[in-house]
């Protein structure tokens, strides 16, 4: 008896010493307020990541509120109604350039999924980006990662913001009916909403479209350009470490189960309400997304400064932002 007492005594010192790692759903459950865009494909990482139980494995309570866009998200988060924003890594360079502390920690898209589209009655008038000078275009809301990345396209051709009027547009169907109704003579349209244009309007062109890797090369310059990425407050990841290594997880498991599954599955994966008339139309849109998703999660300086580049031709205070604090791989590295 007296040798038993002795064993459970130094079994426990043993253990005090050392960190107890528990299994996935052994954790303590703790909810994470996320903000998204509305995009049903897009986003389809974080949702099937809800309806496959990853969070549940993780011991995360998911709370995804959507929003109609980015800058709209980033807005969320800085006002402490979520805790993780789903934005563009341009948002956080352009805030932290404001003295905000926010960071990425985990990237979703290696490169944005974005066209520039003209109105039908305009494609023979508008042929070139030095053609909207003049012309109304839309983008999903001022200040927005479609806003900044007609800036670039402007300023890459000569031209100045001032020489078109902006207009805000939305995202997803909003934006496609504001090109139908002629409220805006070309438009940026982000993912989705570039192949539901397709469909209603056959045999349109685009005067920009980075959905393949040639494409973001011709606008960006590199085929990866980072845009989509978890961004939370450096407050909430100090103290919320844990959790955000399980919701990188979570969603980690979503980004390869959306990577690596057939298309038709994927669709099936997307609201019946939100998917678009023609299935071959969300088919193509899944491929493109598919693409373009993150092999590892991971950002660098040197794809940082590419995006830096983009932004200071409207912002050059961007120049003087310490990247280094802009993310952290952390999370992505983590098994």
């Amino acid at each position: 008896m007296k040798r038993r007492s002795i064993a459970i005594a130094l079994l426990a010192i043993s253990l005090s010493g050392c960190k107890l790692h528990l299994p996935r759903d052994a954790h303590e459950k703790e909810i994470v307020r996320i903000a998204i865009h509305r995009d049903p494909i897009v986003f389809l990482p974080l949702r099937v990541s809800e309806t496959h139980g990853f969070y549940r494995q993780e011991g995360i309570e998911a709370e995804l509120s959507e929003v109609s866009g980015g800058s709209k998200a980033m807005e969320a988060l800085l006002g402490g109604s979520v805790d993780v924003a789903v934005g563009s890594v341009s948002d956080a360079i352009l805030l932290a350039s404001q003295g905000r502390n926010i960071r990425c920690f985990y990237v979703l898209y290696s490169r944005p999924t974005v066209a520039l589209a003209v109105a039908d009655g305009l494609s023979n008038k508008i042929t070139s980006i030095q053609g909207l000078r003049g012309h109304t275009v839309g983008v999903s809301a001022p200040g927005s990662a479609s806003h900044q990345f007609l800036n670039q396209l402007l300023a890459e051709q000569g031209l100045s913001p001032d020489d078109v009027s902006i207009v805000p547009i939305g995202m997803s169907a909003s934006s496609v009916a504001a090109l139908e109704h002629r409220k805006v003579d070309a438009a940026v349209l982000i993912a989705s909403a570039i192949t539901s244009f397709e469909e209603r309007h056959p045999g349109t062109r685009f005067l920009v479209d980075t959905r393949t890797a040639a494409g973001a090369k011709r606008a960006f310059g590199s085929e990866v350009f980072p845009s989509l990425a978890l961004i939370a407050q450096d407050s909430w990841i100090q103290n919320h470490g844990d959790a955000a290594l399980r919701l990188v997880r979570a969603v980690r498991d979503g980004v390869h189960w959306m990577r690596d599954s057939g298309a038709e599955q994927i669709r099936q994966a997307i609201p019946e309400n939100e998917r678009m008339s023609m299935p071959d139309s969300d088919l193509k849109s899944i491929h493109f997304a598919q693409q373009a998703i993150s092999q590892d999660g991971l950002l660098s300086d040197d794809a940082l400064r590419s995006i830096v580049r983009l932004l200071a031709t409207s912002d050059p205070r961007v120049t003087q932002v310490d990247i280094s604090r802009l993310y952290t791989n952390e999370f992505a590295l983590s098994k």
